[in-house]
């Protein structure tokens, strides 16, 4: 299959596309990528926007995480996870919000 060339600046070149030409590209783009399995990039009219990394959470291992995730879903209070390892209030509720 030959290789296709886009333009250096697609999003620029797009500005100039009459609605009904962007309409049927994004129909086409959107058979395709089903066809390949892809997922879009927009849901729903929305750009995913970067969320900056909780400064609290980054302070916890994988490990810490998993083991503050099964300890509150075992019954285990918040505060005695915190006496137990040694851990802040704040990073289990950041745990708590990251995992809903």
């Amino acid at each position: 299959m030959p290789k296709t060339v886009l333009p250096q600046n697609l999003a620029v070149s797009l500005q100039h596309l009459p609605e009904h030409d962007i309409m049927r590209l994004a129909e086409a783009l959107a058979a395709e990528m089903d066809r390949r399995g892809l997922v879009a990039a927009k849901e729903n009219n929305q750009v995913p926007r970067k969320v900056a990394p909780d400064p609290v959470l980054s302070e916890l291992t994988r490990s810490q995480i998993s083991l503050i995730q099964s300890s509150i879903k075992a019954g285990v209070k918040p505060a005695a996870l915190s006496r137990q390892f040694g851990i802040t209030r704040a990073q289990i509720t950041a745990v708590l919000k990251a995992s809903t």
